[in-house]
């Protein structure tokens, strides 16, 4: 992510080389201000170009997101018996898990697969959309196989 700042750094001197913001870029405080708006700018692009996630928007452009009305079901079973999320975690965490994200439900299963050795963790997440089809994840071991 350095070398793509310091990148965008000399793009954007050598745009305002001829403009009145010259003499923003040159002093460090000027620079830094440069930069810290160039950051906060593209860091929001790593959610549409490189992200395993849909539901986890944290640092994207999200004012009129429909990813924000998403609601999933996570349901989970330990050696085929289904149980019920409250007796094993946290509200917080289940209702996070019930905004679909993959990164919570993971380590949700990592922590039954580690308190329950040798069992078969199962977590099946059925997400409806507000501009989709409804789609499912999950659905098998994840003890073996930890990534949705």
């Amino acid at each position: 992510m350095a070398g793509e700042a310091g990148i965008v750094m000399r793009v954007v001197a050598r745009v305002f080389e001829t403009t009145r913001l010259r003499a923003l870029f040159s002093t460090w405080r000027g620079r830094f201000i440069a930069g810290f708006l160039a950051m906060q700018l593209l860091l929001p692009f790593r959610y549409y170009v490189a992200h395993r996630d849909a539901h986890d928007e944290r640092f994207a452009w999200r004012m009129f997101s429909p990813m924000r009305m998403v609601t999933c079901t996570p349901e989970l079973a330990i050696d085929g018996q289904k149980r019920s999320l409250g007796n094993e975690f946290h509200e917080a965490w289940i209702a996070i898990a019930r905004r679909g994200r993959f990164s919570v439900i993971e380590a949700m299963a990592a922590r039954l697969c580690a308190r329950h050795p040798n069992s078969s963790v199962v977590f099946s997440l059925q997400c409806s959309y507000v501009d989709r089809d409804p789609e499912s994840f999950g659905g098998y071991d994840m003890c073996k196989v930890p990534l949705l």
